[in-house]
C-alpha cells in the first residue's frame, strides 16, 4: 500500500512539472517569440532602421534589464535596475571623404555607470548626432544613435539593457518618454 501511496504522489508530482513547462512553453510562445517574429516591439530595438533615429531634448533617466535567461518577460525583467552597465556617449562629428572612403570623426562626451538608483543624467548636450553604446556586465555591447534637437519634446529615456538573446523584443531597446519624471 505504501509503495503505491508513492507511486500515485510521483505521478502527479511528474503531471504538475508537464503542466508547468506546458504553461511557460505557452507563455513563452506567445508573449516572447510570436511578437518578435511579427515585429511588434515596443521602443527602438538593434534591428531599427538607422533614419529613426529618435530627436531629443536632453539625455537622462533610467537604465532596467537583467539576463533572466529564458524569462525575459518585459515585466519582469523591468524589475530589476541594471547595475554597473556602462553607458559610452560620442558626439557625431562631421565626415570628411578621402579617396573614395568615408571617415567618421566623434569626440567622446563620457561615460556613466549606473549605480543603485538605475538613474542617468548627461546634462546639457550640444544640439548634434549621438551615438551611445550600452555595455551589461558580462554581456555584449549595443549601440543606439539619437539626435539633440532644441525643439524636440522627449527628454527621458528608458533603456533595457538585458541582454536579447532570445528574441528581439526580449531587451536590447530604447524607449522615449514625452513627458520627464
Amino acid at each position: 500500500m505504501h509503495g503505491r501511496t508513492l507511486l500515485i504522489s510521483v505521478i502527479a508530482v511528474l503531471a504538475v512539472v508537464i503542466a508547468a513547462f506546458a504553461t511557460l512553453a505557452t507563455c513563452h510562445y506567445f508573449l516572447l517569440r510570436k511578437p518578435s517574429l511579427q515585429g511588434k516591439c515596443r521602443g527602438l530595438t538593434l534591428n531599427s532602421p538607422a533614419h529613426a533615429r529618435p530627436h531629443l531634448l536632453r539625455f537622462r533617466r533610467q537604465v532596467v534589464g537583467k539576463n533572466l535567461w529564458i524569462l525575459q518577460y518585459r515585466w519582469l525583467r523591468r524589475r530589476f535596475k541594471a547595475v554597473g552597465t556602462t553607458l559610452s556617449l560620442v558626439r557625431d562629428l562631421p565626415s570628411t571623404e578621402y579617396e573614395g572612403n568615408v571617415v567618421r570623426h566623434g569626440e567622446r562626451v563620457g561615460n556613466v555607470v549606473i549605480d543603485n538608483s538605475g538613474r542617468f543624467d548627461f546634462g546639457d548636450l550640444p544640439p548634434g548626432e549621438y551615438d551611445l553604446t550600452v555595455t551589461y556586465p558580462g554581456e555584449d555591447a549595443v549601440g543606439f544613435g539619437f539626435i539633440i534637437d532644441t525643439s524636440a519634446h522627449s527628454t527621458d529615456v528608458l533603456i533595457d539593457a538585458s541582454p536579447a538573446y532570445y528574441c528581439n523584443c526580449c531587451g536590447w531597446n530604447f524607449e522615449l518618454n514625452s513627458a520627464g519624471r
